[in-house]
């Protein structure tokens, strides 16, 4: 049996637990390329347009070729599709590259993951979320950890006032991505939420400036960083992350996110050259900790039935 057969025969949570995992790791490698690149005078803003627009680019010709109708919508939803794209992928993706470039990987990854407990707030107030002591040990932990991965970096906090501002508002983008794109996948796929709001937030960026500029201020070896980036850290990691929340409250997805800083924080020590310290190890530690909790709340139910009766008729308020 083929590992794809494998996934596909997982029951819905754990699958989304697989996706969700799968996307985090692809963030937090590619963390440490985007610093190098801004670490070689490269403008973060050039960063989140070549992004965003080659990413539309490659997706939309994927899908012509393979499946053409999955780039098909209603006039109606429009509205819905650009306030996806230009809020919950441009500008999310302008924040989070803002602030990276201005403190630390570890840090910038520390500020957008504090989006769980905006989502938990959220999720409370709008009644389509149920508050748990299991969910609050968890995501106690996570954050804790998450300090713990920053404050034991050689360079600590990266307390750029501005940064610290770009993170934080990455964190609030982070959660209304999560939690707004949810409800465009009661309608669509994936990738069609995906492609439509790419194309949105790449158009966007035209007023900044004009894509052919841009394309031809760069040579082969930023070419190269830069297809990297507009595949293994925005189609696929995205792709699986709202491919996830189909499966996954957007709480719940959100704290398995929290593995990004632990990824990023090994992929810089392998690849910047930062150290890896006791407190860091034990900061990743207590992330996995929380991240596994909520998972083992989930081994306490039966099959895909991972949510209280409470939860599960939220979730369906909530749609």
């Amino acid at each position: 049996m083929s590992i794809k057969n494998i996934i596909h025969k997982l029951p819905k949570h754990w699958l989304g637990v697989v996706q969700v995992t799968g996307a985090a790791i692809l963030w937090g490698t590619s963390a440490t390329l985007a610093k190098h690149l801004f670490n070689s005078a490269i403008s973060a803003f050039d960063v989140a347009q070549m992004r965003l627009t080659l990413s539309f680019i490659l997706l939309v010709l994927v899908l012509s070729i393979r499946k053409p109708k999955l780039l098909r919508v209603r006039r109606t939803d429009l509205g819905y599709l650009a306030t996806f794209g230009i809020i919950g992928l441009g500008l999310l993706q302008c924040t989070y590259l803002l602030a990276l470039s201005k403190t630390n990987v570890a840090t910038a990854l520390f500020l957008q993951y504090t989006a769980p407990i905006i989502i938990l707030i959220l999720g409370l107030l709008l009644r389509t979320e149920v508050l748990t002591g299991m969910k609050v040990v968890a995501l106690s932990s996570s954050i804790i950890g998450g300090y713990l991965i920053v404050v034991g970096t050689t360079s600590g906090f990266g307390l750029n006032p501005i940064g610290v501002v770009y993170g934080l508002a990455s964190a609030c983008l982070f959660a209304f991505y999560s939690m707004y794109g949810k409800r465009g996948l009661t309608n669509y796929n994936s990738w069609t939420l995906l492609a439509w709001g790419m194309g949105f937030g790449s158009l966007v960026w035209c007023f900044y400036q004009p894509p052919w500029t841009l394309a031809m201020r760069y040579g082969g070896l930023e070419w190269l960083q830069f297809f990297y980036i507009a595949v293994f850290a925005t189609i696929l990691p995205f792709g699986l992350y709202i491919k996830g929340l189909k499966n996954l409250s957007a709480f719940r997805a959100g704290m398995i996110g929290m593995l990004e800083p632990v990824v990023g924080a090994i992929s810089a020590f392998f690849f910047l050259g930062e150290l890896l310290t006791l407190t860091q190890v034990f900061g990743s530690s207590l992330i996995l900790l929380g991240v596994a909790l909520l998972q083992i709340n989930a081994l306490e139910k039966r099959g895909d039935k991972v949510y209280s009766k409470q939860e599960l008729a939220l979730h369906k308020v909530g749609k």
